[in-house]
């Protein structure tokens, strides 16, 4: 079956809260990593796309002009509200929007930043080339997505247990598919460094919603992983239920030309 947009809609939005809850979103290095990539300006006016639950748009906010948050699902906008009104943001504003079709002005934000989302989206290439288009000339573009690695095992494991999870999964790309579909954009990658995320596997779970019955299926996907993935995951696994892995995510520094 093919995938909509309504599904990821709806696959957000009734998760909306499990994400705004998440410590693997609300918090890590990653984040500070994100951060310093983008180096914020009093003057910069951002866009963060796929804000999810607003955690960086609302750790930029305090360092730049403006930021507004955007997301598909309205459920996820309104979390991402509740947490600017819980830090007193007065300068971010949270609104309904899809990556694909950005109802923004070509050239007009200083930067743009996106942070694990872009393996969700049904159309990536458009989803950078709208990027692309409301970053104005010399603006900044930082990401972070789940990325695979070169080797096909370890490429499939990621994204078929990432399928079997969330449906929504459409694909965690490689550093040069990363930086092919960035150039094709006319964007210049400027930096890329890799960063290692361990995740507890239950709470991964839960984010997205999963069923009783389909826990187990992942669990079992986990414990008979090959040898090649349960070394390069780190998986772990304590009386025969699989307790964390670590995958590989990117992240990216690229300017508009």
């Amino acid at each position: 079956m093919t995938t909509t947009k309504d599904d990821v809609r709806r696959q957000f939005g009734a998760n909306a809260h499990n994400y705004a809850a998440s410590k693997g979103h609300a918090q890590g290095s990653d984040l500070q990593i994100v951060l310093s990539f983008l180096d914020p300006q009093p003057h910069m006016r951002v866009l963060d796309v796929a804000t999810g639950a607003g955690h960086t748009a609302a750790l930029i906010a305090p360092a730049v002009q403006h930021v507004t948050a955007s997301d598909l699902s309205p459920e996820m906008i309104a979390e991402t509200a509740k947490l600017f009104a819980a830090k007193g943001l007065t300068n971010a504003c949270a609104v309904v929007a899809d990556v694909e079709a950005l109802q923004f002005a070509d050239a007009s934000f200083d930067a743009v930043t996106c942070r694990i989302a872009p393996h969700h989206f049904l159309n990536i290439e458009k989803a950078i080339a709208e990027i692309a288009r409301v970053l104005k000339p010399g603006g900044v573009f930082v990401l972070e997505d789940s990325f695979s690695p070169q080797a096909k095992r370890l490429d499939r494991f990621i994204n078929d247990i990432e399928k079997r999870r969330d449906p929504t999964h459409v694909r965690a790309y490689t550093r040069r598919e990363w930086r092919r579909m960035l150039i094709h954009a006319g964007l210049k990658v400027s930096r890329m460094q890799n960063y290692r995320k361990t995740h507890d596997i239950e709470e991964w779970m839960n984010n997205s919603g999963c069923s009783e019955a389909l826990k187990d299926s992942v669990r079992a996907m986990f414990c008979e992983a090959p040898p090649v993935a349960k070394e390069h995951y780190d998986i772990k696994v304590e009386d025969g239920k699989p307790i964390s892995y670590t995958d590989d995510k990117v992240i990216v520094k690229a300017f508009k030309a």
